[in-house]
């Protein structure tokens, strides 16, 4: 053995952030003058410093060099014991070192970061928040909460067990509180309360938070309600007490016009046809049925016209006629117009009416045939025309047939509680059956 190493002590400590000093004697054991190297093994280089960090030693001769630990404040340092050794290293003899042992104890230290996120927060009745915690100890912090200040007007929610903590790590702790009832209107309320970290070493840290409930009605939506309300107000009041008036004088006067221009130019009618009710609509004018006024068409070859079958006879006058009932829903009901006797009616065209918008079906019959059968959902209003008029002895009929499935909804008014449908009839009446060329 060349040389010999002695600590001073094998056991020392150290807090984190301070040093310990460590002296180690070391002795020449050979007979020749030698230089020895000092390291140190077991621990990071950046901890630890030698002085002097070589010897050199006359034989028998002894000298002390000073071994310096300082680890640093760090929650990468676990606490806790670590072995180390100083190797003493002859320059001449490199396989003739000699290690001595000893431990080294860091020291356990606790530093606990906590805080809220977001320190305020508002909401209609409840928020969520987050408390952090960052473990900048070196040992795992055991941590317990509680909410030590607030108001009974709010409740929280946190965890009942203690969380774990590692050193060096955050952990991040949800807070939920919840307002006890609705805020509906009025001023926003504030609801301080206080959360209270209780970390292993018993110091407790209080952190203050905010919760602000909003109310369901701000004061702006409540102006802005008002200001629409306002609005509706105004346009009702512009309908009823302008707009309306106008419109039903406007319809008053064209319906009035209306009568008195078929009366001129159809003449009375036959006293078998039903007259048109208050209230039913009449053909309007340039529907393109014969005598519906100003704008109406006669097809080429249509009745009347010389050499066309079925023709009217001299002498027939023109006529109209008009039907009007209501149907109980899910009902049907028909009504007719019957020729009277001695006489012939050429049907030339007609106009069913369905002014409500009900739905269901409407057919129309001639002398028991079938002439058509709509929809009611599909229109409302459809004339029909015959090239060839459609003939109707003396006693036969002109039926119209309403199935109704669902009354509809007439404009600006509520729900009709019955169908309401109307048949327009318009052609020749004849003093004797028509005559074929």
């Amino acid at each position: 053995m060349r040389a010999s190493a002695n600590l001073a002590s094998t056991s020392v400590s150290v807090a984190p952030g301070g040093s310990v000093e460590v002296p180690v004697t070391v002795r020449n054991a050979g007979d020749t003058v030698e230089a020895y190297q000092i390291e140190i093994l077991g621990v990071p280089d950046e901890w630890v410093s030698v002085q002097p960090p070589t010897l050199t030693l006359y034989p028998a001769g002894s000298d002390t060099v000073v071994v310096t630990f300082r680890p640093p404040r760090s929650a990468r340092v676990d606490a806790g014991d670590r072995i180390f050794g100083v190797r003493v290293v002859p320059s001449e003899y490199p396989d003739s070192a000699v290690v001595e042992e000893g431990v080294l104890t860091v020291e356990p230290f606790t530093e606990l970061g906590a805080q809220v996120q977001p320190p305020s927060r508002g909401g209609l009745r409840s928020a969520r928040y987050r408390v952090d915690l960052d473990n900048l100890g070196n040992v795992t912090e055991q941590v317990a909460f509680a909410v030590t200040e607030g108001t009974d007007q709010v409740t929280f929610a946190l965890p009942a067990a203690p969380v774990s903590v590692p050193n060096g790590t955050r952990v991040e702790t949800r807070l939920r509180v919840r307002a006890r009832r609705l805020l509906w209107w009025g001023a926003p309320r504030e609801y301080p309360f206080t959360v209270e970290v209780r970390p292993g070493d018993g110091q407790a840290r209080t952190l203050d938070a905010l919760f602000v409930q909003r109310p369901i009605f701000s004061p702006g939506l409540l102006k802005l309600l008002a200001a629409l309300l306002a609005l509706l107000l105004a346009l009702l009041a512009l309908w009823f007490g302008l707009l309306r008036p106008q419109v039903e004088s406007a319809a008053r006067e064209a319906v009035e016009a209306e009568n008195a221009r078929r009366v001129a130019q159809d003449g009375p009618q036959s006293p078998s046809a039903e007259p048109v009710p208050p209230g039913a609509s009449p053909p309007a004018p340039g529907d393109g049925a014969p005598g519906a006024g100003p704008g109406a068409t006669v097809p080429p070859g249509g009745p009347g016209a010389p050499g066309v079958p079925g023709g009217p006879a001299v002498g027939g006058e023109q006529f109209g006629a008009a039907i009007t009932f209501r149907t109980s829903p899910n009902g049907s009901a028909e009504r007719s117009y019957t020729v009277p006797e001695g006489r012939t009616f050429l049907l030339t065209d007609f106009l069913v009416d369905n002014v409500q918008g009900d739905e269901g079906t409407l057919t129309v019959t001639a002398n028991g045939v079938r002439v058509v059968t709509y929809a009611l959902e599909n229109f409302r209003n459809q004339d029909y025309h015959s090239v060839t008029p459609i003939r109707v002895p003396e006693r036969g009929r002109v039926t119209l047939t309403v199935v109704c499935r669902r009354p509809g909804q007439p404009v600006n008014a509520p729900r009709a509680t019955t169908c309401r449908e109307s048949l327009y009839l318009n052609g020749l009446l004849t003093g004797a059956p028509a005559e074929e060329d």
